[in-house]
């Protein structure tokens, strides 16, 4: 008799962002327009665009639970500019806390990464496990790069409905993440040109602690369409 395969059925563990008044106060937001979970294999009949996330590490002890949040923001064309200021910081200015100031742009200028600006912005709530770490209890970096990877990704899917590819990704890591724990992601674009995307991403504490700040570029598919599922 050939014996039962095992079940494939996947639980996001919602109940890990529902404990913590910060990650409630994000879900209930007025300002965000969309909340996405993720498309289990064996929902999904379309087939799975992002296999890593979506089968991979969609298990109790790796990514627990995963929501992808956007928030257009209220089109003020001038917006990129705290965008491209928050891009310049990346690149050289301590930017751990919203009151450090930067250079360039108007005199006197704040980088806010916590607040949501007026331009479009991806934000994604992930549950970790200890499953994905590098050392006991602290998250591998291999993992923190995917997760601002992840973001920015999905920030371009939101905001242009289509799918795109990761041509760079520079991380700065600035603080160990202890595992088991929630963090949230958060990606802004700083600068587009034809097919060619610029962004910027963070992952927090939702406290206002940054553990990691990074920088992507990426290529817009050819082809438009409605953005994948993820």
């Amino acid at each position: 008799m050939t014996p039962p395969l095992p079940s494939t059925h996947r639980i996001e563990h919602l109940e890990d962002f529902t404990k913590h008044e910060w990650c409630n106060a994000i879900l209930s937001d007025p300002s965000v327009a969309k909340i996405s979970k993720r498309t289990a294999p064996e929902l999904n009949i379309n087939g799975v665009s992002n296999s890593l996330f979506a089968k991979t590490l969609f298990t109790d002890d790796a990514v627990r639970a995963f929501l992808s949040m956007y928030r257009p923001g209220r089109g003020r064309a001038a917006g990129i500019a705290d965008a491209e200021a928050a891009s310049d910081a990346l690149l050289g200015a301590d930017t751990s806390t919203p009151a450090n100031r930067v250079g360039g742009g108007e005199e006197g200028k704040q980088l806010d990464t916590q607040a949501a600006l007026d331009e479009p912005e991806a934000l994604i709530l992930v549950s970790l496990g200890s499953g994905i770490d590098g050392a006991t209890h602290r998250l591998h970096g291999g993992v923190i790069a995917t997760l601002l990877d992840q973001v920015m990704g999905v920030l371009i899917s939101f905001s242009h409905e289509n799918t795109s590819a990761t041509a760079e990704l520079n991380v700065k890591y600035k603080k160990v993440i202890t595992t088991p724990t929630v963090v949230l992601c958060r990606a802004r674009i700083v600068r587009e040109a034809g097919r060619w995307i610029e962004t910027v991403g963070w992952i927090e504490d939702g406290h206002g602690g940054v553990f990691a700040e990074g920088r992507g570029s990426f290529v817009k598919s050819k082809v438009n369409g409605t953005a994948a599922k993820i």
